[in-house]
């Protein structure tokens, strides 16, 4: 078995193909020729989760593990199975694949439901998710500007100016939330807020949203308002099992009558072309994300099918 502990994922799978493996993974899964099982949690009275997302995937059998409490402690575990054999054949400690696969999807997202010509872009956030998103983003899309609001402006400054330096775009702070929005085509929340981080008719016609903010019953986020589902002609999710089983923000919009599930389209029926995208440029899109195992056994297997052959990886 490979081990392979703090090593970024990035460094062996670069964003392009992180979005390849993502979409092909979720539209297999909609093929039914993946399994997935939803998100679950374990909370203890400390704070500290305990996350298991498994599934199957193009031979390899595995699960995301996540220990996490309010992101001051935080470790991700990647185990992948041979099909065929049972046994281990790769395990990833702490190595960045949550930011990788979860901006990857943002990045499926927005090829899929964002406006073709988006060229400027709102960031809500400005942490590691927030960076891999628009990184995504750039990778589908040719953006030139971008907007960042931050509560803590010293976090918003230096966000602006990763941006600059990393991506050698146009990067600025701004100072609200509105401001941020203003002119933009795309909007990036990646908070973990538990309210709404801006308000759903600030929206302008075409614009296209993704939020990755997703708690559960026990752990609330919501950092998307209802405004903003309405006002969406195209709600696309990664998984209608996860949202059930964890009662987030759609589900509860659902149950209250704001949404209705047959409004309510999964990513891989969208790549299939079993459901519509962008239909209209007029159209405003949500993609509300939720983390999946199935995209974590696409990274990670190849990956694995990278390093297979190394003599200098780590076996155990």
């Amino acid at each position: 078995m490979l081990f392979l502990k703090d090593t970024p994922l990035e460094t062996i799978i670069p964003m392009a193909q992180a979005i390849e493996a993502v979409e092909e993974s979720l539209a297999e899964t909609s093929r039914g020729n993946a399994v997935v099982l939803p998100r679950r949690r374990i909370h203890h009275d400390n704070r500290m989760l305990f996350g298991v997302l498994p599934g199957s995937f193009k031979g390899a059998m595995g699960a995301y593990l996540q220990t996490d409490r309010d992101r001051s402690i935080h470790h991700e575990t990647v185990i992948l199975y041979s099909v065929e054999t049972g046994e281990p054949l790769v395990l990833f400690q702490d190595c960045s694949i949550n930011e990788l696969r979860t901006g990857a999807a943002g990045g499926v997202g927005a090829k899929h439901l964002a406006p073709p010509d988006a060229r400027r872009v709102a960031v809500i956030g400005s942490e590691k998710h927030a960076f891999t998103q628009l990184q995504a983003v750039c990778a589908v899309r040719l953006i030139d500007t971008v907007r960042v609001f931050s509560p803590t402006p010293a976090h918003r400054l230096r966000f602006a100016g990763r941006v600059r330096s990393g991506l050698g775009l146009e990067a600025t702070a701004a100072d609200s939330a509105e401001a941020a929005l203003e002119g933009s085509d795309i909007v990036i929340t990646a908070t973990n807020a538990q309210s709404p981080v801006f308000e759903g008719r600030d929206l302008r016609p075409g614009m296209h949203v993704t939020s990755i903010a997703n708690g559960d019953k026990t752990r609330v986020r919501e950092e998307i308002d209802r405004d903003t589902m309405s006002r969406a002609a195209r709600v696309c999710l990664t998984s209608k099992a996860t949202v059930e089983a964890n009662e987030s923000d759609v589900f509860r919009a659902v149950r209250d009558g704001v949404l209705a599930w047959d409004g309510v389209c999964e990513l891989g029926d969208v790549i299939l072309g079993n459901a519509p995208g962008r239909t209209a440029p007029e159209e405003i899109t949500l993609f509300k994300l939720q983390g999946l195992g199935i995209m974590d056994l696409a990274l990670g297997l190849r990956a694995y099918e990278a390093l297979k052959d190394s003599a200098s990886v780590q076996r155990l």
